[in-house]
């Protein structure tokens, strides 16, 4: 009878248990490995998104303000609106609101170089509002700048350098110095940006008092 020599025999029993926890093991890493790089990718998209929402808001919110202008303006049923509000009976949920140059006319349209815009929390969303006029016009376009917003306060920095909570201006033509906004979104951490309004060449109230007694 011929003998079978054992390199003919094939794997034992043992041989094939090792094979396979080897694979097992290496599956599971390649798994492991697939899952830790798909959520990098998630997590580095959240976190683009959050940096282009927020970059989106600061540069709509900058852009505005840069230009503020003392203009004082009228709602629809003709009641005057000072220069700088912090809210409007004709605008329900607004932030403030104010009246800046540079609105380009690109179509020749017969309209000023001036623009009414209010920031508004409506609802869960952080909305522009514009108007097509600045007096007895109702806003025509709202651009939605953040969605799933939980919170939304502002503060105004005076010509004195105190920061107030609200802007009730005496003087109608009056700007802040200055604009303090935070925002929270769902999930997100609450986020606070500053804002100069105007081209900050305005005098102070005390000088002005100063030349009015000399």
């Amino acid at each position: 009878m011929k003998k079978v020599r054992t390199s003919e025999a094939g794997f034992t029993l043992v041989e094939l248990l090792v094979a396979l926890a080897i694979f097992s093991l290496l599956s599971l890493a390649g798994v492991m490995l697939l899952r830790s790089g798909s959520d990098t990718q998630l997590a580095v998209k959240d976190r683009l998104d959050e940096l282009s929402r927020g970059n989106r808001l600061h540069n709509n919110v900058e852009g505005d303000l840069a230009q503020a202008i003392s203009r004082s303006v009228r709602d629809p049923a003709g009641a005057s609106i000072p220069a700088f509000v912090e809210e409007s009976g004709d605008v329900p949920g607004m932030l403030f609101g104010f009246v800046r140059a540079g609105w380009s006319n690109l179509d020749e349209a017969p309209r000023p170089a001036l623009q009414r815009v209010a920031y508004v929390l409506d609802k869960n969303s952080l909305k522009r509002l514009s108007w097509p006029m600045l007096d007895g016009a109702a806003p025509s376009d709202a651009t939605v700048i953040v969605d799933n917003v939980v919170s939304a306060q502002v503060r105004f920095r005076d010509d004195r350098g105190e920061w107030r909570n609200d802007w009730t201006a005496v003087d109608a033509d009056a700007l802040p110095r200055a604009v303090e906004l935070r925002i929270a979104v769902a999930g997100k951490s609450e986020q606070r940006m500053l804002f100069l309004v105007g081209p900050q060449n305005r005098i102070k109230p005390a000088e002005t008092d100063e030349g009015l007694d000399g």
